[in-house]
């Protein structure tokens, strides 16, 4: 909650009070972000007991490899190779975007480079891994400045949902006269909750 006094309203050369909306959807935005974020860094327990990143869940590569063509590959191979509830059922996921630490956004830019041809047919990137679409994050970087991730589009198959509650998308703001204070009290409220609810449209890579 944010108390304003008169005096700050009758002198308020700076804006303050116009400002204060948007610093609160700035900071409503950094907090979704770091919800979500978390879910990837703390590697949560699934319904099964295992971790989101797991071998038993085939999403976590057994060793780990820098960015690169091949190691894309595989982990692509992997994510289409994940199979239904029944076990029997092959859902060839495809990995629809590239995450990465912010220390390898470059990396993952030149991989993904539309316009670039390398000269060696043996290093041609595909097409359709060019298609990715590269999001850089930093605070992955806190976790490992190494490891990156595939996420397949939502449209295809669930990851991490976030929600709110009913009603109350978004921030709710409150104003109200002061009763501590000589002036204007701003109370903010936010509903928001975040969960990885399937683990198969997503892979790691510790990196190297």
């Amino acid at each position: 909650m944010v108390a304003i006094t008169r005096q700050t309203l009758i002198n308020d050369d700076l804006d303050a009070f116009t400002r204060i909306p948007a610093m609160y959807g700035n900071s409503i935005a950094q907090l979704e972000s770091d919800v979500v974020w978390g879910i990837i860094t703390a590697n949560p327990a699934m319904a099964d007991g295992n971790a989101l990143f797991h071998a038993t869940h085939k999403n976590l590569a057994g060793t780990g490899a820098a960015l690169a063509v091949d190691a894309v590959g595989a982990a692509r191979a992997a994510m289409a190779k994940q199979t239904g509830l029944d076990k029997k059922t092959v859902l060839n996921v495809r990995p629809a975007y590239l995450i990465v630490p912010a220390a390898l956004e470059l990396k993952a830019e030149q991989l993904v480079a539309q316009n670039l041809v390398p000269a060696a047919t043996a290093s041609v990137v595909p097409q359709s891994i060019r298609t990715l679409t590269p999001i850089s994050e930093p605070r992955l970087d806190a976790a490992s400045a190494t490891a990156w991730y595939l996420a397949a589009s939502p449209n295809q198959i669930d990851t991490i949902e976030y929600a709110y509650l009913e009603g109350q998308q978004g921030a709710y703001v409150e104003t109200r006269n002061g009763f501590d204070v000589d002036g204007v009290e701003i109370k903010c409220r936010l509903d928001f909750g975040a969960k990885a609810i399937d683990w198969r449209g997503l892979y790691k890579n510790p990196g190297a």
